[in-house]
């Protein structure tokens, strides 16, 4: 699953709590995995079970103790097992509620279509609006990891996100126009 596989790989940057792995992985990779809180810590706790990731309790006498997670020998193993993986199987999988709404569009008025597609193209420009906020952080969260190499492959999703965003955007324009051309 990539839930577990990203925060192996969260943590095979540094050791990091739950809290931050959330923190990070909501900065970063949920532009193209998203996943909740709860999710994160049931994900964390496989790993931990499969002795990828491994804990432990840091006492605070100012601040309530905090549970630091670090990825193990045989975490960093399952991640380039993974990363190494050219199974496409499960990639090539494609699910789009947004599609199967516009396919049984002609159930519902075309001004209801068209505004379902209005939203969508507000929401992408609202992602991408925040991916650029992000991409000026990137500097700075490389420089925490202590990795020189992987802002070169974070832009690489990055540049992805702003493609895909722009063309989702692109598409929704041309639905509206042909939707528009169809009422007259």
């Amino acid at each position: 699953m990539p839930l577990k596989h990203a925060i192996l790989g969260l943590l095979n940057y540094a050791e990091m709590t739950g809290y931050d792995i959330d923190r990070y992985f909501k900065s970063s990779i949920a532009f193209f995995w998203h996943a909740q809180t709860s999710q994160i810590y049931k994900e964390l706790n496989t790993c931990t079970k499969h002795n990828w990731v491994d804990s432990e309790i840091v006492y605070q006498s100012d601040k309530p103790n905090k549970k630091v997670f670090h990825i193990t020998d045989e975490g960093r193993l399952e991640l380039n097992r993974w990363l190494a993986d050219a199974d496409l199987e499960d990639i090539m999988k494609y699910k789009n509620p947004l599609l199967i709404k516009i396919f049984f569009s002609s159930n519902i008025d075309i001004d209801k279509t068209m505004r379902l597609l209005e939203k969508y193209i507000r929401e992408c420009s609202d992602i991408i609006d925040k991916m650029n906020e992000d991409l000026n952080k990137i500097p700075e969260f490389e420089a925490q990891i202590h990795k020189d190499n992987e802002s070169f492959y974070w832009g690489m999703t990055m540049t992805y996100g702003f493609m895909y965003y722009q063309n989702e955007i692109k598409w929704a324009n041309w639905c509206i126009d042909k939707l528009k051309e169809k009422i007259g």
